[in-house]
């Protein structure tokens, strides 16, 4: 047997499987069409949603994780206030506003 229709043989069982796994088997050909463009319009849509936004998504996580772990020493470094909290004196400031009031 060669390798060519040994391929075509696995392919052929592969075909089978995908259709007795989905009960594709007894529908019509217009209906395994309708079947079979859903599920790959939702298959792509998937890898295009993975592919444009996981990896961004995976950075901020790494992100907050070393922020959690190791806190956020450059900002105290150099001088600048964090987001919103309270200074020594009990003032509490923001980070573009100066001071915003007393506790």
């Amino acid at each position: 047997m060669s390798y060519t229709t040994s391929l075509l043989r696995w392919l052929q069982r592969k075909r089978y499987q995908y259709e007795v796994t989905f009960s594709l088997y007894m529908l019509t050909p217009t209906e395994k069409f309708i079947f079979n463009s859903f599920l790959f319009l939702f298959i792509s849509m998937i890898i295009i949603a993975a592919s444009l936004y996981l990896p961004e998504h995976i950075v901020n996580m790494w992100n907050r994780a070393w922020f959690y772990y190791a806190g956020d020493d450059g900002a105290v470094a150099a001088g600048k206030p964090g987001p919103v909290g309270m200074d020594g004196r009990g003032v509490r400031i923001g980070v573009d506003h100066g001071i915003i009031g007393l506790r």
